[in-house]
């Protein structure tokens, strides 16, 4: 399961702070830390879904 949430909150981060990149270095940050919290509920209910 910690690996799941760690791997999502990781890509999803990744690719929100990526698309927020031409906003700004602020927006950008701020962007992908919500990514992170996206990742971490997403992996969450990933590996819960999968039994991991």
């Amino acid at each position: 399961m910690k690996l799941m949430i760690g791997l999502c909150s990781t890509v999803l981060s990744y690719a929100a702070a990526y698309l927020a990149d031409p906003l700004g270095f602020m927006w950008s940050f701020l962007i992908g830390g919500i990514g992170a919290m996206i990742g971490v509920y997403v992996g969450w209910r990933l590996a819960r879904h999968f039994g991991l």
